[in-house]
């Protein structure tokens, strides 16, 4: 289904997928809320099983959500969930990645600054 985000969302037009559009700027908190760090971004749902699959995807990725969506109308629930696992823990170990990068970055930061000083305070 095609749903209008201006009309509450009342379906536009009928279809075995349905897509809706959240303006970031009036629904901030429900982005961020859904972990939206980039846009465009993408969600894909499914009944029960809930969010499925989750990405930034600008032009140069709609075929890779093009993609994502024939493969995921062939699957069935226990092989969604089993995609759905495994995109989390995908997802988890990027988030782990940035964390440690961001620590190293702020230990040389640390170190490069006590360097500094260190080469700059007098000899005893």
């Amino acid at each position: 289904d095609l749903c209008d985000s201006s009309s509450e969302g009342k379906v536009v037009r009928p279809g075995k997928v349905r897509f809706a559009e959240i303006e970031f700027g009036q629904n901030a908190r429900l982005c961020r809320t859904l972990g939206i760090k980039r846009l465009p971004n993408v969600h894909i749902y499914k009944g029960k099983l809930g969010r499925i699959s989750a990405f930034a995807c600008g032009p140069s990725k709609f075929p890779i959500l093009e993609e994502k969506l024939a493969r995921m109308k062939t699957l069935n629930d226990e092989d969604l969930t089993w995609e759905k696992t495994l995109e989390e823990g995908s997802s988890l170990a990027d988030q782990i990645v940035t964390e440690l990068k961001e620590q190293h970055w702020e230990e040389a930061l640390k170190q490069e600054e006590e360097a500094k000083r260190a080469s700059t305070e007098p000899a005893p």
